[in-house]
């Protein structure tokens, strides 16, 4: 025997007083928009900083940990060499979010009214 769909009644849901939902909305959200060119600028030169990092550090470990005289020059070098990169780098990265900050709005909005819904 199937179950008859076409109840005149209707069915009430017995979980309906089980649950307690309550959402919780702000008065009002702020929203922080900032210039997306600055901020993909901004998220390469920390990338190549990340990158000339474990290069630099990788150079000055196995020049302070070398016994071989003869590379002893080319390791310090290439370690001054990379180390003034990763400077370079962190400094036009740090420029970019001094622009990301300068040139960004706040948007304050207004949600709606509150609304009491029952089902």
């Amino acid at each position: 025997m199937e179950p008859n769909h076409n109840n005149s009644q209707g069915e009430q849901n017995p979980l309906a007083d089980a649950f307690n939902i309550m959402v919780s909305i702000p008065d009002k959200l702020e929203i922080k928009m900032v210039n997306a060119s600055i901020l993909s600028d901004y998220e390469v030169w920390i990338f190549i900083s990340s990158l000339i990092s474990n290069g630099a550090i990788g150079f000055w470990v196995s020049y302070a940990t070398n016994t071989n005289t003869a590379i002893d020059k080319f390791l310090f070098w290439n370690s001054i060499l990379l180390t003034i990169l990763l400077f370079v780098a962190l400094f036009v990265a740090l420029r970019k979010r001094y622009q990301l900050n300068k040139k960004s709005k706040d948007i304050k909005l207004k949600t709606s009214s509150v609304a009491n819904i029952s089902g």
